[in-house]
């Protein structure tokens, strides 16, 4: 989730919101009924309304919607603006919508359910030949030369102290990280390894295939991932490191395990992969160095973030199909909460049964009704 100081920095972006709002102006007439996936803030709504639009439905799983239902009625807008709170997966509209706007980025447009929510909205609540902002992102990787880059996430894990970390410097090797990479950290030119038509694009996930020839004696560190965001036709920002635009959302690094010293004639090969799986995505990169000279032995290197995943033995002893649980008290207190819920109760008269039932759980009612209002909260409607 966002922070209040993160839908700030998104504002601040000028490049970005001003991308956003050209997009918005140029798409949105009078009659226009406009979906904001992800709203926060609300500053995506806001604009769409000062295009003119009839109706947004303004949709945000987190609290933030609240500062944007706030926002909407010190503008003038509360009568034009439905908020609702969820996921829009799990919401359907009086109507379909002549356009979708969103900003669900991270680094890249993969970021948790971002892809997933979108086309599950075009396929469900747009309009044929309705429009989306972003209409078309393009995926870009370069090779990295940064030891501040690797460093920061690899070579911490070799301290002082004199203790063997290794099992968590050979998972921080399989992550990626948020940096903000310089022109001249970029080792090549960089590839376009994919393509995001959201019009077109079927399925969550993505892949691609670039390649290099060094030309020069240089030290890689890894890879830079990043997006240039088509709002509309000729409405473009870039989230390249030599744009010369500095954005919130920042290039990702995808480290190799060790800096790897090359030469001219050396080629790189890179197999670049994101899978949405369960409820975020799963990076990974294969890579392959060899060439014409000496320093470079043929080498092949298989990463992933499934490879940095930290679970314990023991909670994957609870997950497996042969377990059989015991439910422990907090389960038999959220059970006696649910089943009073089913009765229509008050949560107060919830609470108070609960406190009688569990005196050692809670210091008083209102502890019982706080986990009681928690329940509420994420099961009823």
């Amino acid at each position: 989730m966002y922070t209040l100081p993160d839908y700030g920095d998104m504002i601040a972006d000028s490049g970005r919101t001003s991308a956003y709002a050209r997009a918005l102006a140029s798409r949105i007439d009078s009659s226009s009924v406009v979906l904001d996936i992800g709203t926060g803030a609300g500053i995506l709504a806001l604009l769409a309304c000062r295009a003119g639009a009839r109706k947004v439905y303004a949709v945000e799983p987190s609290d933030a919607i609240q500062v944007a239902r706030e926002a909407a009625i010190a503008n003038g807008f509360a009568d034009r603006i439905d908020f609702i709170q969820a996921m829009t997966t799990a919401i359907q509209l009086p109507e379909t919508v002549d356009g979708i706007v969103s900003d669900l980025h991270g680094t890249t447009p993969m970021f948790g359910q971002s892809l997933v929510s979108i086309l599950d909205a075009r396929d469900r609540l747009l309009k044929p030949g309705g429009w989306m902002i972003p209409a078309r992102e393009t995926m870009w990787v370069s090779l990295v030369s940064s030891q501040a880059a690797h460093d920061r996430a690899i070579a911490v894990w070799t301290t002082e102290y004199g203790f063997d970390l290794a099992a968590a410097r050979d998972r921080a090797s399989n992550d990626v990280y948020k940096r903000w990479l310089t022109d001249d950290e970029l080792i090549g030119t960089p590839q376009l390894w994919a393509t995001l038509d959201y019009r077109l694009l079927r399925a969550p996930r993505t892949s691609g295939d670039a390649s290099w020839r060094i030309d020069h004696q240089c030290v890689v560190h890894g890879l830079a991932v990043w997006f240039d965001c088509e709002t509309a036709p000729g409405t473009t920002f870039s989230n390249s490191p030599a744009s010369g635009q500095r954005h919130i959302y920042g290039q990702s690094f995808l480290p190799w395990r060790a800096a790897v010293s090359l030469s001219e004639g050396d080629a790189v090969s890179v197999r670049l992969r994101a899978d949405f799986v369960g409820d975020e995505f799963v990076w990974g990169w294969d890579t392959r160095i060899g060439g014409e000279s000496s320093s470079a032995d043929v080498h092949t290197a298989r990463q992933s973030t499934w490879q940095s995943t930290m679970i314990s033995v023991e909670r994957l002893r609870r997950r497996a199909a042969t377990f059989v649980p015991a439910l422990t008290e907090e389960a038999n207190i959220d059970r006696w909460i649910l089943d009073l819920m089913a009765e229509r109760l008050a949560l107060g008269a919830i609470a108070q049964r609960v406190l009688a039932a569990f005196p050692s759980a809670f210091a008083d009612f209102d502890a019982a009704l706080t986990r009681v209002g928690s329940l509420s909260e994420r099961y009823s409607k």
